[in-house]
């Protein structure tokens, strides 16, 4: 048996005490304010007596980094070897998210968004939250409206869908808010995940139009700031917030560069261009760099011809070419191109992605912040090789490692971005989506296919500890807590553990 919440429909602002009688003295006003503020700033804030709790608490766990350095694989383990439990799934593709016994992940069945909490000890499902969209948003034949992972600091569970928007809850499954938001548009749907730092709720939407970055409050959901993105066409990376201890900023990848917001008011710290079109992968950071690393077949597009000359295609002579009309690079890109998706392409359009083309880069970037936010960053070093289209770079043992479709993995040194190897190939073919995560000695990779591989962390040559094929899809990312691995494929979300 399990607990479902109870759903409201409207906001719930926090119990507040009696209205101040109108006789109470201004220091017992002033006192009773002061206790209100206090009060805030603790139930924000991440309870610290749980700071050393087993969590993962958003994608890619601490962070946003994938790390568990203090953790051990318990290898051998598979579908059928070392498996705690196992729980059948609705689709989706957000990965684990962990506090404590409670792990988070969201779900797309029968026509509702849903939010579920398991018990990590038996994978016993505790509540579940559902939401009805209005809509559903177009996706990637890949895809799922459950893509985005929750966040959680231990008090409060943030999750988006691109159907909806965000929504709040305690970790008992009771709604604290909700934000409806528009469905972003682009044709693959949305990815990127909430963030959360102190008392705000970060969420980066890249769309084809109108793309920008919100932050808000923690406890009462209202927005505290927006900026407008202009020139950032589709994205889905997740981004991060910066310095690790005490983060003022937040960095972002997206089209053609990475800028920095001020974490307090969304003000733009500073930029670096060197990217591609459309990033996907998440940034990293060790203790000296950012990492952003961004490849997309757009960055190859050879120069596209001036719009006059591709009206010689515009058949009907409405001054925009159809979809039926186009040839070459415009029918090729003809999704992407379109950005407000009404069927054909102005000139606006094509200018505005003929630009970004010819500016488009593959490339990981290793950028060295200023001491201070208002001074310019360094690029510290820049490699073009080895290049993932999805997976984020894991920043690990003072190494970066990257994996690309193919299963081929890179290994680089972390302070000069000299090559360890290069495009080594594991043996497990396809696609891969999920990013790379290091657990103690290692690193653990996982295809599309299903195939998940365990590198050793330190050899100086592609090393390959463990291997299992799941024979289902994988695109989520695992998570590592407590001598536990979750693994969400396709059709279920595993537990391994060994005693």
């Amino acid at each position: 048996m399990f607990k479902e919440a109870r759903v409201e429909e409207t906001l719930h602002p926090p119990r507040n005490p009696k209205p101040s009688s109108p006789l109470m003295s201004r220091d017992s006003t002033a006192t009773l304010t002061n206790f209100l503020l206090w009060l805030t700033l603790l139930w924000c804030q991440e309870p610290q007596n749980q700071l050393q709790a087993a969590q993962w608490p958003q994608f890619r766990g601490d962070k946003g980094q994938g790390r568990a350095e203090n953790e051990k694989l318990p290898i051998p383990f598979g579908p059928n070897e070392a498996v705690q439990w196992q729980v059948n799934m609705g689709s989706g593709h957000s990965s684990p998210c962990v506090w404590g016994e409670k792990l988070f992940l969201t779900t797309f069945e029968e026509g509702l968004l849903q939010t579920l909490a398991l018990d990590v000890r038996n994978g016993r499902l505790i509540w579940k939250q559902s939401l009805t969209p209005s809509g559903i948003e177009k996706g990637h034949r890949n895809g799922t409206p459950a893509n985005s992972t929750p966040a959680t600091n231990g008090k409060v569970l943030v999750t988006y869908f691109g159907s909806f928007g965000l929504a709040a809850y305690d970790l008992d499954g009771q709604e604290i808010w909700r934000k409806p938001l528009p469905v972003p548009v682009t044709q693959h749907g949305a990815s990127s995940s909430p963030v959360l730092a102190g008392d705000r709720v970060i969420l980066q939407v890249d769309q084809d139009v109108d793309s920008y970055l919100i932050c808000l409050h923690l406890r009462t959901g209202k927005t505290l700031w927006k900026v407008n993105r202009p020139g950032f066409r589709r994205g889905f990376a997740t981004p991060i917030t910066w310095p690790a201890k005490k983060p003022t900023s937040i960095i972002t990848s997206g089209t053609l560069r990475a800028i920095a917001y001020a974490l307090g008011d969304g003000a733009v710290q500073w930029e670096m261009g060197g990217l591609p079109n459309e990033t996907v992968a998440s940034p990293a950071f060790d203790e000296e760099h950012l990492f952003l690393s961004g490849w997309t077949m757009g960055a190859g597009v050879p120069s596209l011809p001036d719009y006059d000359q591709l009206l010689l295609e515009d058949e009907d002579g409405d001054g925009s070419v159809q979809r039926a009309e186009a040839t070459g690079a415009a029918r090729m890109h003809f999704p992407y191109i379109d950005a407000n998706k009404d069927g054909g392409i102005d000139r606006n359009e094509w200018q505005t992605m003929k630009d970004i083309f010819q500016r488009s880069e593959n490339a990981l970037l290793a950028i060295q912040p200023a001491e201070s936010a208002e001074k310019d960053p360094i690029l510290a070093w820049k490699q073009t090789r080895g290049l993932p289209y999805v997976p984020s770079p894991l920043a690990y043992a003072k190494r970066i490692f990257l994996v690309k479709n193919g299963g081929m993995v890179s290994c680089l040194d972390a302070s000069s971005g000299a090559f360890v190897y290069r495009e080594e190939r594991v043996g497990a073919l396809g696609d891969y989506y999920a990013s790379p995560i290091g657990v103690g000695n290692h690193v653990l990779i996982a295809s599309q296919r299903g195939t998940i591989t365990v590198l050793n962390a330190h050899s100086e040559s592609l090393k390959v500890d463990h291997q299992i094929d799941f024979e289902e899809g994988i695109m989520a990312t695992p998570a590592m807590v407590s001598g536990r691995l979750f693994v969400r494929t396709s059709q279920k979300i595993y537990c391994f553990e060994r005693p």
